[in-house]
């Protein structure tokens, strides 16, 4: 196989309400073109909607995780994060929410309120180890990591 072959997989990132809301609404979209229903299930049409899943999502044979279900369960390979807990509420409480892996939520107890120093010096700083964590977990469970 040539390195042009060769899958090469993204760790999506997510990074405050906006960030949440917008990746809500991409992970719905290419899920619905990939064919992948809100739990996880591949239910496509075609032979090209599964071509490239291991893009964006982690199979439950090549993820390195204890998969949460059965073993034809895609997972997102997401990371979502934000200050305020009420924000990843909304991203599990959506149509979607139950594909994302629990392991890949890291949120504060509360906002900054809009206020930078208090989000980027102290709330946020107390973050960034879990962030970390989780996107080192997501990187090295990949065979050929092309991006964030």
């Amino acid at each position: 196989t040539s390195t042009r072959d060769i899958m090469r997989e993204i760790v999506h990132l997510q990074v405050g309400q906006c960030g949440n809301q917008v990746g809500t609404k991409f992970w719905e979209m290419i899920s619905d073109e990939h064919g992948i229903d809100p739990n996880g299930e591949f239910r496509g049409e075609s032979e090209l909607q599964s071509e490239r899943l291991n893009v964006y999502w982690s199979s439950p044979i090549t993820s390195g995780y204890e998969m949460r279900a059965d073993e034809t369960t895609w997972v997102p390979r997401a990371i979502l994060a934000d200050l305020e807990p009420g924000t990843m509420d909304s991203v599990k409480g959506s149509r979607i929410g139950r594909l994302f892996r629990p392991d890949n939520f890291a949120f504060g107890s509360s906002g900054a309120g809009n206020n930078w120093a208090k989000g980027f010096y102290t709330d946020g700083a107390e973050l960034v180890e879990t962030l970390m964590d989780i996107t080192r977990k997501e990187a090295e469970v990949c065979d050929c990591l092309q991006g964030f």
